[in-house]
């Protein structure tokens, strides 16, 4: 197998060798410099998602709590009345397990 030929020296190469040479650094170097800065937006990209994620994650909770206890009293003050009240009970309790159910496949964490 044989050696591939080492790249001449700079100071070996013509002029127009050098210019396009000077073209691949200022290539490169910006090419460096995007890839920084892309990391950068990333990461205050995603630290940004993972923030208002974790906040909706909490007003979800905070709400479902908040419905699951106001049903709770509701229902120990004997203020119902009748069938009607019964069925929009158990709808309301199902929609807040309907909405625990979902935040729980969001966050399986929880």
């Amino acid at each position: 197998m044989t050696t591939p030929a080492r790249p001449p020296m700079p100071e070996t190469l013509s002029p127009l060798e050098r210019e396009l040479l000077g073209y691949v650094e200022t290539l490169m170097n910006a090419l460096s410099s995007g890839t920084a800065q892309f990391e950068t937006l990333e990461k205050r990209s995603t630290d940004m998602i993972e923030n208002r994620q974790a906040a909706l994650e909490g007003s979800l909770k905070s709400l479902i709590a908040s419905q699951a206890t106001f049903m709770d009293a509701w229902l120990a003050s004997g203020s119902h009345s009748g069938d009607t009240a019964s069925t929009e009970i158990a709808e309301a309790f199902a929609l807040l397990e309907q909405a625990e159910a979902m935040l729980e496949a969001v966050s399986p964490t929880m």
